[in-house]
């Protein structure tokens, strides 16, 4: 019984692809991509929406599925070359979709709709048959599968950008309709990409914020003593050389060179950045925005992963933009789900209803690249992280230093994005994504402003008080220590706006260190004239999360020094 429970639970999600003939070229390939990780579920038949309609019981319902992906309209808009009538009229084809979502929402599986794919008016015409099917009608029925879907909340997987950006009619083959094997890939690698963040989406389960009160903070301080009374004499007395704020701006500028080589130095000898590229593989529509997919060359081999959000009414205007970086727990899809981020909504949409577009690179062994380490599939999560740890060391550099050289080529791309004002950019992130908003800032002038949420670690103060297994093998750099504290890599950010949030009882962030920053950076910003533009949060009775209140502070931060248009 136990046996059969535990099989149970690890049942891999139910996922339904339904739809047409372009649907029954890519769905054997999806499900070899998806192998292990999804029961893919391709019902025989292929029709319109008149079809799915009536059979929707058989085809989908029965299945009692996790997700739907559905993709009807290339046979709708088949038009009679006898009469000039569409097999399914678009007025029914709206009413169809509308009942065929009311009915799969009520299932509580997540639903996704496909745009149907491009068709070559003059490669069909030379078909013989006794329908035609032209460009201007796929535009017309998808429009009207956008606002069906729109209503519903559904998220549209954009099929018909995907290969109009891809190469067009050169995917097609002779009828101008079906595919190619390139073309079925394509689609097959995208499907694939959808699936799986919207299972990964389906799959959180936010937990409630742990209680902030007296009673949480003595329980805290009971640890931390027991803790500190353990740590070797060596290592509680620590003392690092001490960073010392210029007296005013001409110091400064004359310091801050010499500075940041050093700051620099301490990551290593890392690659050069490529030329700008990425393979854009899926795209998306949701109410309050578009979701593209990226891969993007790192320059050492590797792709990064990374999500590219833009608010839907953006149009060809630019807008500020937000490098938003993960922590160690999630991955950039972290950006789509509900209840993490300090708020229900989903931050990616709380960024793009506020104006901003948002670029989320994944970190290495993250999202897409885990599984691509120096022994490929066979390492993942913390054994890929060592293994990389190892790799990188014996090439001179620091993991640390590939995570800040990995956020630099994120901001390239970030600046080949036309919808991207690169004047207003600002970056944050929790956890280890704040470490990563902060030093990236620190060593790239291009981020305009930062927000740093529940990492703050001066690294002197996490050694005397024994919690350097607060922070994963990742984190550390060459001999930052011999000549100052991580006072002297924020100071680098001045005097663009920084924004630091932290809760008292966080251990991998030990508040008698945030202090001492406090007191050092506040130091220089008022050398350097700047004095509001660094401002430090700490939270009393708060721990190592992100709340409600900071959500609050990082979005009117960013409104005051990036001001976006909504």
């Amino acid at each position: 019984m136990l046996s059969l429970l535990f099989l149970l639970a690890c049942a891999p999600p139910k996922v339904v692809l339904v739809g047409d003939s372009i649907r029954q070229g890519y769905a054997p390939v999806v499900a070899k991509l998806l192998d292990g990780q999804a029961d893919i579920i391709n019902p025989p038949g292929a029709g319109d929406s008149r079809w799915l309609h009536d059979g929707l019981e058989k085809t989908i319902l029965d299945h009692k599925p996790d997700l739907v992906h559905v993709n009807v309209g290339l046979h709708d808009l088949r038009k009679s070359r006898k009469d000039g009538s569409f097999q399914v009229p678009i007025k029914e084809y709206e009413t169809n979709l509308d009942d065929i979502l009311t009915r799969l929402k009520a299932t509580k599986a997540t639903i996704i709709f496909a745009l149907t794919t491009p068709v070559d008016d003059e490669r069909g015409k030379m078909r013989g048959g006794a329908f035609d099917r032209f460009q201007a009608d796929v535009s017309a029925y998808n429009a009207a599968a956008l606002k069906v879907a729109m209503k519903h909340k559904v998220v549209v997987h954009d099929l018909h950008w995907l290969v109009t950006y891809s190469g067009g009619s050169s995917l097609l083959v002779k009828d101008g309709t079906h595919f190619t094997p390139e073309g079925i890939n394509l689609q097959a690698r995208a499907v694939a990409d959808c699936v799986r963040r919207h299972l990964a989406v389906r799959a959180v389960d936010p937990k409630p914020l742990p209680a902030a009160d007296e009673k949480a903070t003595e329980t805290y301080k009971a640890a931390q003593a027991k803790r500190d009374a353990g740590v070797p004499e060596a290592y509680r007395r620590l003392r690092v050389p001490q960073f010392v704020a210029p007296k005013d701006v001409a110091q400064w500028q004359k310091r801050r060179p010499e500075l940041l080589k050093t700051v620099i130095g301490t990551l290593g000898d890392l690659p050069e950045r490529p030329k700008t590229s990425a393979e854009r593989v899926c795209r998306e529509v949701h109410p309050a925005m578009t979701v593209e997919s990226l891969l993007i060359p790192n320059g050492d081999g590797d792709r990064m992963t990374a999500l590219f959000l833009a608010p839907r009414t953006l149009g060809n205007a630019k807008a500020p933009a937000i490098l938003w970086l993960h922590s160690s727990s999630y991955n950039s899809s972290q950006l789509l789900m509900r209840g993490y981020n300090g708020g229900d909504e989903p931050l990616g949409e709380t960024f793009t209803k506020a104006g901003y577009v948002v670029l989320a690179p994944d970190a290495c062994w993250y999202g897409g690249r885990a599984g691509t380490g120096p022994s490929g599939s066979v390492e993942t999560t913390r054994i890929q992280q060592e293994s990389l740890l190892k790799y990188h060391l014996w090439r001179g550099r620091t993991l640390w230093g590939m995570f800040v050289h990995d956020d630099q080529v994120a901001l390239d791309y970030l600046a080949s994005r036309s919808e991207a004002d690169m004047t207003r950019v600002g970056a944050t992130g929790i956890s280890m994504g704040s470490t990563r908003a902060w030093w990236l800032a620190a060593v790239d002038d291009r981020v305009k402003a930062v927000v740093g949420v529940a990492c703050l670690t001066r690294y002197q103060n996490l050694i005397n008080h024994g919690e350097l297994r607060a922070h994963g093998v990742y984190y550390f750099v060459f001999g930052l220590l011999k000549h100052f504290d991580i006072e002297g890599v924020i100071a680098l950010i001045g005097p663009r706006p920084f924004l630091a949030l932290n809760g008292t009882l966080d251990s991998g962030s030990p508040a008698d260190g945030i202090e001492e920053i406090e007191k050092s950076v506040g130091a220089v910003y008022s050398a350097i004239g700047a004095k509001e533009a660094f401002r430090s949060v700490r939270y009393a009775h708060t721990g190592h999360v992100y709340t409600p209140q900071m959500r609050k502070e990082m979005l009117d931060w960013f409104a005051k020094w990036l001001q976006p248009v909504r």
